[in-house]
């Protein structure tokens, strides 16, 4: 699946959401299927669950982006009932 840029995937999908759930994060995909929630670890578990790794993009409603995947793995790591996969 090819994933759009993150500032295309906001603005079709997630600018809409501003008005109810502006602050809150949202996993993407590129069909605009879109799983919203003001936890971002419950967003990522959710998303991994239902989209697969890869398959998604997180953005925060109100913002243009949320940081580097990375950051994202390390703070998960710390999450005993995530299992990270290289």
């Amino acid at each position: 699946m090819n994933m759009p840029s993150h500032e295309e995937l906001y603005d079709r999908f997630v600018k809409g959401l501003e008005s109810k759930h502006r602050g809150a994060f949202a996993a993407v995909r590129p069909d605009g299927q879109v799983i919203v929630d003001k936890d971002d670890v419950k967003v990522v578990d959710r998303a991994l669950k239902q989209f697969g790794p890869g398959n998604f993009v997180l953005l925060k409603v109100g913002s243009r982006g949320v940081g580097k995947w990375r950051y994202w793995i390390r703070r998960l790591s710390h999450y005993p009932r995530h299992t990270l996969v290289s």
